[in-house]
């Protein structure tokens, strides 16, 4: 039987990895050894498939419905704002006015859920998006509430692996 969990905000981990166009030992500094991104608040991961409807001449209905583009996009926020999520969407412009070839780096982003109820159970989903790059960052300072920092992305493709559980 598949997994069949329901999950909280709180049961998963958001990692970054395999940064093309990023220097391993700044990846590292910027999110340690793992790669958790810590302090992350909702997570969004949207996929949009574009359905073409074919009319023909006379007809109200769509007599076919075809499967166009795949687009697959998000949305994180974070308590803590410290340049290190901006400089990934920045590249080489975040060291400096003008870089040459804009070359924005693209990882790897892993969302693992896996709430442990009961101890020790087996059943867990991984999500896996794979090209990922930032497209825009936004910081929010309210009067009386914490500072966030929030990042819009898109991926090339996701992977969903969702562990078989016995039952």
């Amino acid at each position: 039987m598949f997994n069949t969990n329901a999950y909280f905000g709180t049961d998963a981990v958001l990692t970054v990895s395999d940064a093309d166009g990023v220097d391993a030992r700044a990846m590292t500094n910027y999110f340690g050894e793992s790669g958790i991104v810590a302090r992350l608040t909702d997570v969004t991961v949207e996929v949009f498939t574009e359905i073409k409807p074919f009319h023909e001449i006379g007809s109200r209905a769509a007599k076919e419905l075809r499967a166009g583009n795949i687009h697959i996009s998000g949305r994180v926020k974070r308590a803590m704002i410290n340049g290190a999520l901006l400089k990934l969407s920045l590249g080489a412009y975040a060291e400096g006015e003008e870089a040459g070839q804009p070359k924005i780096p693209t990882f790897n982003m892993k969302l693992m859920l896996d709430n442990l109820k009961p101890a020790g159970d087996e059943g867990n989903c991984i999500i896996t998006l794979y090209g990922v790059m930032f497209e825009n960052w936004m910081a929010r300072f309210p009067q009386d509430d914490f500072a966030m920092e929030g990042l819009r992305f898109k991926a090339r493709r996701i992977q969903i692996e969702d562990s078989e559980i016995s039952g």
